[in-house]
């Protein structure tokens, strides 16, 4: 069997949870065998957070939610940096299940430039109404990242 690096491990961890991308996770990952995949992240290497980066945009959104899922629940310094570059450049649906997540990060901590990407994307989903194709519900947490990033 091929040595597999931790990018693949959770990448293989999330596909068999999610029979390979097409249908959302049993409520049992969500409640406890999300570990296995959140263990993984915390071991992640620079190498590891690029491979990720890599492979997401390619992933079915049933695969990004399960992911984000992951990367929210650890809340590693790496997986918050992640989770800001999704915001920012991820569709808008992610964008907003992403913001549930970061809500209760210290945005303020960002660099300058960082905290004006996640601004402007603040603004476009909510000035635009663009949230509320997903559910209003995304609102509170969008307002509370506009909170935080003063």
């Amino acid at each position: 069997m091929a040595n597999l690096d931790a990018t693949e491990l959770l990448d293989k961890h999330i596909k068999e949870n999610t029979a390979n991308g097409n249908m959302h996770p049993g409520e049992n990952w969500y409640e406890k065998d999300y570990r296995e995949a959140e263990d993984l992240v915390w071991g992640f290497t620079d190498l590891n957070w690029h491979n990720l980066k890599k492979i997401f945009e390619d992933r079915s959104h049933i695969w990004q939610e399960a992911c984000v899922f992951v990367l929210g629940e650890s809340s590693s310094t790496g997986s918050i940096k992640m989770l800001s570059d999704i915001f920012i450049d991820g569709g808008d649906k992610i964008a907003c299940y992403v913001a549930v997540f970061l809500c209760d990060q210290s945005l303020a901590d960002f660099p300058k430039d960082k905290k004006t990407m996640i601004s402007h994307r603040l603004e476009e989903l909510l000035e635009d109404e663009k949230h509320k194709l997903y559910g209003d519900h995304y609102r509170i947490s969008l307002e509370k990242m506009r909170e935080r990033l003063v």
